[in-house]
């Protein structure tokens, strides 16, 4: 059931993430899936789950705008952390600001950090003996510790927004090995700690990252206890209720309002950032009056636009980025003739076409299959009735416009 009223309230095309105090009133069609992440949250860890741009970050805004009395939730931003290190000295930063720890554990973390910055463990500086300094594990440990006891009797909650960048970053900057140990401490404080819970999320597939960990020889299952949760996109009441709010807030001039925002939600696949960014590019044209066919093909014009703002090139430039050497071919070759068919294909002739290019003229049925299988984990396609497909339409109508329809 949509979670909305039934006249649209004026709201402003947002950019960027919202705070928790506007998250009631911002956050549109999450109400249901909040409750729902509470529910799951209360029995256990979880992996949040959704493609890019589907508003991971802004609903976990809302849930702790809506938080239940047992949980004392912490939101914690990853993605600019490159080390075990850093990732604990910024954890206590942010828990610190929110007031979650003591203000002495807060000293110790500091004196610590002096120390370690200066790289003399165990050396001496003059006639000072400069004790060995613990390890980030321990400090880790006793922060979630601290963490834990600030929240009794309730539970505490610690949010982890892009922790896969965390990951991916720590195995480029330092070592895989280091990646791995963060893992590994964090599911033991998971599996040690009965009133800590972990909510991670990210716009990287942790699947990827684990992926390159186990090309290092590692055979670990380090989120088996964290159950899955999927976010979907909204649902198609929500995203005409989203589109029409936008429209009535920025003030676009429509023939219909209501039509006009049921293109738009049709358009956008559900994706509360293409609905936004469609809305936005509607304010910015000279157009007297919005038609809803004018609105539904409003797609098209980004997907060609000078400086991508709709930032649909992503799609395409993170196979480069995050996959294999070896499978990226495979997958743009699947990309390429799955986008050419929106009802999609079945695996034999999806097979068949790929064979067809050059690049991947030799690729045989078990590997291509596993190149399907991580194109679905990382939310491109699905698989349903024995058709492989895009799971979003508009993903498939842009990339059939950059690459499907030429002759590669």
């Amino acid at each position: 059931m949509a979670d909305q009223p039934k006249a649209f309230k004026g709201l402003l095309v947002r950019t960027g993430a919202t705070d928790v105090s506007e998250a009631r009133n911002v956050v549109i069609g999450r109400t249901v899936q909040v409750k729902k992440l509470w529910k799951e949250v209360y029995a256990g860890s979880i992996i949040l789950l959704s493609e890019r741009r589907m508003g991971k970050t802004w609903m976990l805004k809302l849930a702790i705008a809506l938080k239940p009395k047992w949980a004392v939730p912490l939101f914690f931003d990853a993605e600019g952390v490159h080390s075990a290190p850093e990732f604990v000295w910024q954890l206590n930063k942010k828990l610190h600001d929110s007031r979650l720890i003591p203000n002495t554990w807060w000293d110790d973390i500091q004196d610590w950090f002096r120390r370690f910055s200066q790289r003399v463990q165990g050396a001496k500086i003059g006639s000072i003996e400069i004790p060995e300094l613990d390890t980030w594990g321990s400090l880790l440990e006793d922060t979630c510790c601290h963490f834990a006891a600030k929240a009794e009797p309730r539970k505490a909650v610690l949010m982890m927004d892009e922790i896969p960048f965390l990951l991916d970053n720590i195995i480029k900057k330092r070592s895989p090995d280091e990646a791995v140990e963060v893992l590994d401490k964090l599911r033991f404080l998971r599996q040690t700690m009965p009133s800590l819970r972990m909510i991670f999320c990210g716009s990287l597939g942790l699947h990827i990252v684990l992926q390159k960990l186990r090309e290092t020889g590692y055979t670990g299952q380090p989120m088996n206890d964290m159950a899955p949760s999927e976010m979907p996109p909204l649902s198609p009441g929500d995203a005409h209720y989203l589109s029409g709010c936008l429209l009535l807030g920025e003030g676009v001039p429509c023939s219909d309002r209501k039509e006009v925002a049921r293109a738009i939600a049709q358009a956008s696949s559900g994706v509360p950032f293409y609905v936004q960014r469609i809305v936005n590019w509607m304010c910015d044209q000279q157009v007297k009056e919005w038609s809803p066919k004018q609105a539904g093909a409003v797609p098209m014009e980004l997907f060609n636009a000078d400086g991508d703002p709709a930032q649909f090139s992503y799609y395409d430039s993170r196979l480069d980025q995050y996959y294999p050497a070896d499978i990226v071919e495979k997958a743009r070759a699947a990309l390429d003739m799955l986008s050419r068919r929106a009802a999609g294909m079945q695996f034999d002739e999806l097979l068949n076409l790929v064979r067809h290019r050059p690049k991947t003229l030799m690729v045989d049925s078990d590997s291509f299959l596993q190149v399907l299988r991580l194109l679905r984990d990382d939310y491109y396609l699905i698989h349903k009735n024995g058709q492989w497909r895009f799971k979003l339409e508009i993903l498939r109508k842009w990339w059939f416009e950059t690459r499907g329809r030429l002759a590669l």
